[in-house]
């Protein structure tokens, strides 16, 4: 990733970004709006423990406890005065605090949340309080089916990967975390470097520097000791089965399948988006057309693209009674072994629908500023390049159906399952 020290550059996305002398990079986007969203994401999230799980969790907690000129209460009362929205949330690769406020409160808020951030006070009183919190919210963990579902299928078919166990930690990790092991893993992992920051506004972009700038700029630089860790992880294969397991009070049976995609580029990877609208978006779709229009085995079909660090995983997912399963996964099997004879019928124009449905879906679901100041900030995160991200949607127009098949055929080679009836 190229460094611009001081300097800003001027994107053909009309997206401007500045790298602050202590190295931490401002992303900005012009708006048309009475609202700004900022969104601050560090390369902080549960991939990156060492030992303890739920670690990267309890840090983001944590600071919210309390600065060296802020308590907690004083802290949630300024955010609720002046956020319509406003969270922070722990994932695999990274942690995000963001929110949507005024254009007249900007500076407000990314005073606290520079505050917030750069210097928590980790209170001693508010410890134990904060990890009941959470241990609390580890029992309400897998309450809904599906996560539940998707928290067995993880922990059966992987053997060291990070996602074998929940981002929140386990009972036994969770009992074993100190107020110094959150220390510290502050200490190693948030520092300007590691952090991006986001900011959408109708604001000027000479506006926006100067004030992440002020607030940001006199966090202590420190040098990046992981660079090459950073974007390179390894990730072990998942084991190749069906697994079954039962839960009771249920009536009907949940099915998720899961492919490797951490072998895509990211060229790649847009091409499986595009084939996914084929395949499993929606009710003409091949899979609903197979599972439901003909068959009357289910009632929907899902399937996911996570391409975020540390996941990287294609997923259907699907309910049906009990007495249906086996037919459902021997269905999907067929649809996938005879892509090749699906191809065939389908030309340019088909390929010309799927990738409109993509940008459709997209574009409106980023007509919430807030949503695509996130992906930008965690795009940022992950890859070191927030282009990626922005670049998903160009030249799709040049797409043919051959490598959209092509890729679908290199990802749907083996899977996981995971039945819970």
């Amino acid at each position: 990733m190229i460094k611009y020290k001081g300097i800003y550059k001027y994107q053909e996305t009309k997206m401007r970004e500045y790298i602050l002398k202590n190295n931490l990079k401002l992303i900005y986007k012009k708006a048309e709006s009475e609202l700004s969203s900022i969104c601050i994401s560090l390369n902080a999230g549960a991939g990156v423990e060492k030992g303890k799980l739920g670690l990267a969790h309890a840090t983001e907690h944590m600071l919210y406890k309390g600065t060296e000129k802020r308590n907690e209460a004083q802290i949630n009362k300024e955010l609720s005065s002046i956020f319509g929205f406003q969270n922070a949330m722990t994932n695999y690769p990274y942690v995000i605090y963001y929110g949507t406020l005024l254009n007249e409160d900007l500076e407000k808020g990314i005073e606290i949340f520079s505050d917030i951030i750069i210097r928590p006070a980790f209170p001693v009183e508010g410890f134990k309080e904060e990890m009941d919190i959470i241990k609390e919210e580890l029992n309400e963990w897998d309450e809904e089916l599906e996560q539940y579902c998707e928290d067995k299928l993880f922990f059966n078919c992987f053997n060291e990967r990070r996602i074998k166990h929940p981002i929140i930690g386990t009972k036994e990790s969770l009992n074993s975390i100190t107020l110094m092991d959150i220390k510290e893993f502050y200490v190693e992992n948030y520092f300007p470097e590691n952090t991006s920051i986001v900011v959408i506004s109708s604001k000027s972009f000479e506006e926006v520097k100067d004030i992440v700038v002020k607030h940001f700029e006199q966090w202590d630089k420190r040098k990046l000791n992981r660079e090459e860790e950073k974007y390179i992880i390894e990730y072990d294969k998942l084991v190749t089965r069906r697994f079954n397991d039962k839960r009771d009070g249920i009536k009907t049976c949940k099915v998720q399948m899961v492919f490797p995609i951490d072998m895509l580029n990211h060229n790649e990877t847009k091409l499986l988006k595009v084939f996914n609208e084929y395949f499993c978006e929606g009710v003409n779709s091949l899979l609903y057309d197979t599972l439901r229009t003909k068959n009357g085995l289910i009632y929907d079909v899902i399937a996911s693209i996570n391409n975020e660090n540390y996941i990287k995983l294609y997923k259907i997912m699907f309910t049906t009674s009990k007495e249906n399963v086996d037919k459902c996964i021997e269905l999907i099997n067929n649809c996938i072994n005879n892509l090749e004879h699906y191809k065939i019928n389908i030309n340019k124009e088909d390929i010309n629908g799927f990738v409109k449905a993509l940008k459709i879906k997209r574009l409106f679901k980023e007509e919430k500023s807030i949503i695509l100041a996130k992906e930008l900030a965690v795009y940022d995160t992950m890859f070191g390049d927030y282009n990626i991200y922005v670049d998903e949607l160009n030249n799709l127009s040049e797409i043919y159906k051959e490598e959209v098949f092509k890729v679908a055929e290199k990802v749907l080679k083996a899977s996981s399952v995971q039945v819970i009836c």
